[in-house]
């Protein structure tokens, strides 16, 4: 529970201010007269309400009773209560329900934030009271009656009462006083309507079209709310509320209505309620255009537009109208009549012709807006032209001209054309003649005005136009035309045939010029005997035209010659002359018989010259050429003639030389013949494809054992082709496109490295000679090939470490040569290729892991093949020894003055195996060579005295190497000290030496840890570990597996034999202890 704060106002405004203890179940408040009492609570507080005498008895939704003493008096100053939360003051009203029970009914007085009177009366916070159900014999049924006066029933007024003060009593127990006390039957409840003086609006856009009236009462009661023409039905809960929901088809008609409640107890008993009032208007309002737009038949022209542009419409009263044109927007409300008008300034919309849309937005008082669209008109442009070219009618047809108007065109009359707006009225005026006519749909339009209407001559016309288009915008323009009906000054001055008058045979072969005079700019053409010739014609009128020589047909005839004038306007005369014409002479003639007998002078026949016969009219001269040289001869009595053309007048090479005879009458007039003979005095287009032979030029040692083809080009025709190749001859074949083809046999020419000559004698079909020459290269070997190097070193064995890095091998080749070296490692072969530079020097890396160890000779194979495909090969041994020594014995370890040592003496295994050093391993991982002078005992020992006594626990690696370099080594362990000493042999210092045996003789209770790893990285070259030691030492084997064998060593020693991983081995002592881990 919560406590419950209250302020009492009196009526000269004074406060007073309490709490309703949140612990006593039953509390009392003295009122005065004409008071106002304010709870902290909302109307969902108050369970149920009953007067006991002057006495309201109020119980809390919690169960806890609230009286107000005095409430309703007969003083005649009305006591008023009032609850308040959340800023909202709430006055509550009572309904008389029979035998005490009250109904309360709620209206809004006044919210936080409005001045008003009651503002010392709202409570700005929430006091929510926890509910506490109420027993079966506290509900209050429903009964209809007239509001409580100060004593009495009032039908609608107020239940009030009032003395002077108000206190609160608090009380223990659940009896409130009087008759109907807090801890009696209160009766059922007092039904209400929640906000039943509020007043709702739905409407716009977004409205959602349902409302809903709540409120609360008897739970059972049957709940009636009639909103409009609506009704809708619901019972109270049971928590004693009602809601009844209006939407879809129970959703009332645009309106504005007052809520009506009717409450029904199971009884028949009802209550009839007033609930809260509804505005409704979802409808959009209408808009219309009566002015200005394309639908209303308005549009703006050139003059118009001038007032700008003002659309007018109706719509529903009240509402606003937005329109937009092109971007810019004009606003306004419909007046009370229903009409709407807006106008855009001149200035804001672009002036042209064109369409746009308008787009309007009208929305009412409520919100409802709905759109229209519509289209404005714009036209204050119009234009009209006049086309240059005036079209005319010639046969019939109408064509284009060019703006002139002819002698033939002016006959049929002339029609102008232009263009305009579709549908524009277009007046045509020429002179004093006008024609109307209509723009078509393709904005185009043409007028004809008739022979009789346009004057002859040559003058300049002008035209006009007028163009009034459907919106009654106006346009103007001009233009001009040229009529030009005759050609003016036509006439030919010139005189042909020379002084004579008549065109002789000299003169027929030179041109025939004519001359005369016209109207500038026309063009004149000259016909005689089939001939025509273009004159041209000079600014000033004055023509010539030129026959070209030829022209004008031999013979003795008379011909008319006419002359035809087209001036520029296309206006035609003619003009006509006689012309004489005798070319005729005597005859003339060329023998035909071939001249040499085949009509085909070679160079033999030319060195002696040529002659030349034909026939004439006895004495004349005749003139005879041959390629451009003449000689003048007589003509015989028999009328024969001869020419004869000396050695040097015959130009050689191949070509027609042509033949002419001319011979000249008395009268001037010449005759000519002609004929031709070939000359031909050398062989043509002779070629020998020397880079084709054998394909490279180069015939090699594969191509010397096959046949050699030589081929080449020669004259179309030519007779033969004898071809000579490194001495030897061949007759070749020639097709009828002179490609010729000759086939030796390679073997009979001469092997090795030469260069050969090779050439082709061709005879033409005029049996000229020519020859041509090349040469051809013959190799048909590799030369050098030699292996020269390989990384041996001096003694030329390759040992491990040499085999390690791999093996070098070189040489020399023939420059261009790919070279393949195979090898035989002992039985397994392996091919390389080699690299070879430009001088044929070639080399190669053979990689250590090709080379198997061993001791063995690999035999070696180098292929070489040079540029043309010549190969040889060339076979070498190279020796193979990687195969390291047996490490050396240690026999004896002599002590030092010190804790130490001082010399070690040891047996070499092998004839050629020699002690060479000796080093020392530390823990760091470092190694330090020892120092000291190398001799020999009397047991034939190699001893070493060590410059500096050598610690107790030193690891020293005693080496030994072979002749071929390959070296081995034995790791010895010092320690005499009493404890046992574990080894660790993964130092990595000790993969610096190929370690092949271990001594722990002199390595006191030794214990060695050894795996497949640290073996293998001791042992570089076999992969097993000798390992010599006594019954003392220990031997821990990881992986290891004991086989049932057993090898007797260098030194007499029988050792077991341990495989241990899958490559390492282990031979040890027989006396020392091994463990398998």
């Amino acid at each position: 529970m919560k406590t419950i704060d209250f302020v009492v106002r009196g009526s000269a405004g004074d406060l007073q201010r309490g709490t309703v203890s949140a612990d006593a179940t039953n509390q009392v408040i003295v009122a005065g007269a004409g008071q106002e009492i304010s709870l902290n609570a909302r109307q969902s507080d108050l369970a149920s309400q009953v007067r006991s005498g002057d006495q309201l008895i109020v119980t809390l939704s919690d169960g806890r009773v609230l009286t107000i003493d005095n409430f309703f008096n007969d003083s005649g100053a009305a006591n008023r209560l009032f609850v308040s939360a959340d800023g909202y003051l709430n006055e509550v009203s009572f309904i008389d329900a029979g035998q005490g029970n009250l109904y309360a009914q709620y209206g809004p007085t006044a919210e936080w934030g409005k001045w008003s009177p009651s503002d010392d009366l709202i409570f700005l916070g929430d006091n929510e009271i926890a509910g506490v159900p109420l027993g079966g014999d506290e509900q209050v049924s429903m009964l209809g009656a007239g509001m409580l006066g100060g004593g009495g029933l009032l039908g609608a007024g107020l239940i009030a009462a009032g003395v002077g003060g108000a206190a609160l009593l608090a009380g223990g127990g659940k009896d409130g006083g009087g008759s109907n006390g807090g801890g009696g039957d209160t009766g059922p409840k007092a039904p209400y309507v929640d906000d039943a003086d509020s007043n709702s609006v739905i409407g716009g856009d977004d409205a959602e079209e349902t409302l809903t009236v709540t409120g609360g009462g008897e739970p059972g009661d049957t709940v009636k709310v009639t909103v409009g023409d609506k009704v809708v039905e619901t019972v109270i809960d049971d928590d004693g509320k009602f809601e009844a929901v209006f939407e879809g088809e129970d959703f009332p008609e645009d309106g504005v209505y007052d809520a009506t409640v009717v409450v029904t107890d199971p009884d028949g008993g009802t209550t009839d309620l007033d609930g809260p009032s509804f505005e409704i208007d979802t409808t959009p309002p209408v808009l219309g255009f009566t002015e200005g737009t394309e639908s209303t038949g308005d549009f703006f022209n050139e003059v118009s537009f001038e007032d700008g542009v003002t659309l007018t419409g109706t719509g529903e009263a009240g509402a606003t109208v937005e329109v937009t044109i092109d971007g810019e927007v004009r606003s306004t409300v419909v007046s009370e009549t229903g009409e709407w008008s807006l106008t855009w300034e001149k200035g804001t919309l672009e002036a042209g012709e064109y369409t746009t849309a308008i787009t309007a937005v009208t929305t009412d008082s409520y919100g409802n807006s709905s759109s229209y669209t519509e289209t404005l008109v714009i036209d204050t442009v119009n234009s009209v032209s006049i086309n240059e070219e005036v079209s005319v009618t010639v046969d019939g047809v109408v064509t284009v001209g060019d703006n002139v108007i002819n002698g033939a065109e002016h006959t049929s009359g002339a029609i102008f054309t232009g263009t305009a707006d579709a549908g524009s009225s277009v007046v045509v005026t020429i002179g004093s003649v006008s024609k109307t006519v209509t723009a078509t749909a393709s904005g185009t339009w043409s007028a004809t005005f008739t022979s009789t209407e346009l004057a002859t001559g040559e003058y300049t016309g002008e035209v006009s136009v007028t163009s009034t288009d459907n919106h009654g915008n106006v346009a103007n323009g001009t233009g001009s035309f040229e009529v030009d009906t005759f050609v003016r000054d036509f006439s030919i001055t010139s005189s042909t045939g020379g002084s004579d008058g008549v065109i002789s045979g000299s003169e027929v072969g030179q041109a025939l010029t004519v001359t005369g005079m016209t109207e500038p700019g026309s063009t004149v053409v000259v016909e005689l005997g089939g001939a025509t010739a273009t004159a041209v014609v000079s600014a000033d009128g004055s023509w010539t035209a030129t026959f070209p020589a030829g022209s004008v047909a031999e013979g003795t005839y008379t011909k008319t010659m006419t002359a035809t004038a087209t001036d520029a306007a296309g206006n035609v005369d003619t003009a006509t002359t006689s012309v004489v014409v005798d070319t005729e002479a005597g005859k003339l003639t060329i023998d035909t018989d071939p001249v040499e007998g085949d009509d085909v002078v070679n160079k033999v026949e030319a060195s002696d010259g040529v002659i030349l016969t034909g026939t004439a009219d006895a004495g004349a001269t005749v003139t005879v050429t041959m390629n451009g040289v003449s000689h003048d001869v007589l003509t015989k009595a028999d009328g024969t003639w001869e020419a004869f053309f000396k050695a040097s007048e015959v130009e050689a090479g191949v070509y027609t030389a042509k033949i002419t005879a001319t011979t000249t009458d008395p009268y001037g007039n010449n005759r000519s013949a002609s004929d031709s003979v070939e000359v031909d005095t050398r062989v043509d287009n002779l070629t020998l494809n020397a880079d084709d032979i054998a394909g490279d030029n180069i015939i090699s040692a594969s191509e010397h054992d096959g046949n050699v083809t030589v081929t080449g080009t020669t004259e179309v025709g030519s007779t033969s082709v004898v071809v000579t190749l490194d001495g030897k001859t061949a007759n070749a074949t020639v097709d009828a496109a002179g490609n010729w083809t000759a086939t030796f046999d390679a073997s009979a020419l001469a092997e090795g490295t030469h260069t050969a000559d090779v050439s082709a004698l061709a005879t033409d079909k005029a049996g000229n000679t020519k020859s041509v020459s090349a040469t051809v290269d013959i190799d048909t070997e590799v030369n050098p090939l030699e292996m020269t190097s390989n990384s041996a070193g001096s003694d030329n064995v390759v040992n491990a470490e040499e085999a390690a890095m791999g093996i070098d091998l070189g040489g020399s080749v023939e420059a261009g040569s790919t070279v393949t070296v195979t090898v035989n490692f002992n039985g397994k072969s392996a091919e390389y290729t080699a690299v070879v530079s430009k001088s044929g020097d070639w080399s190669l890396n053979i990689p250590a892991e090709d080379i198997p160890a061993g001791e063995y000779d690999a035999a070696i194979t180098v292929n070489a093949v040079d540029h043309v495909g010549n190969k040889a090969e060339i076979n070498e041994t190279l020796a193979i020894d990687t195969q390291a020594p047996d490490g050396p014995v240690v026999n004896f370890i002599g002590d030092g003055r010190n804790d130490g040592y001082r010399e070690i003496a040891t047996t070499s295994v092998g004839d050629d195996t020699d002690v060479t050093s000796v080093a020392e391993v530390r823990e760091a991982g470092t190694i330090h060579e020892v120092a000291g002078t190398q001799g020999e005992n009397a047991r034939g020992e190699t001893t070493f005295e060590f410059d500096q006594d050598v610690p107790n626990g030193s690891h020293l690696i005693v080496n030994s190497t072979d002749e071929a370099g390959n070296t081995s080594g034995t790791l010895v362990l010092l320690n005499d000290k009493a404890a046992t000493e574990d080894y660790d042999l993964s130092n990595a210092a000790y993969g610096e030496f190929n370690i092949e045996n271990l001594d722990l003789i002199s390595a006191e209770d030794a214990t060695v840890v050894i795996d497949e790893a640290s073996l293998l990285a001791l042992s570089s070259g076999s992969n097993t570990l000798t390992v010599r030691g006594g019954s003392d030492d220990t031997l821990n084997i990881e992986g290891g597996l004991k086989t049932e064998q057993t090898e007797v060593g260098a030194d007499g020693q029988t050792y077991d034999v341990y495989s241990v991983g899958a490559e390492g081995m282990l031979l040890v002592d027989q006396d020392i202890n091994v463990a398998i881990i």
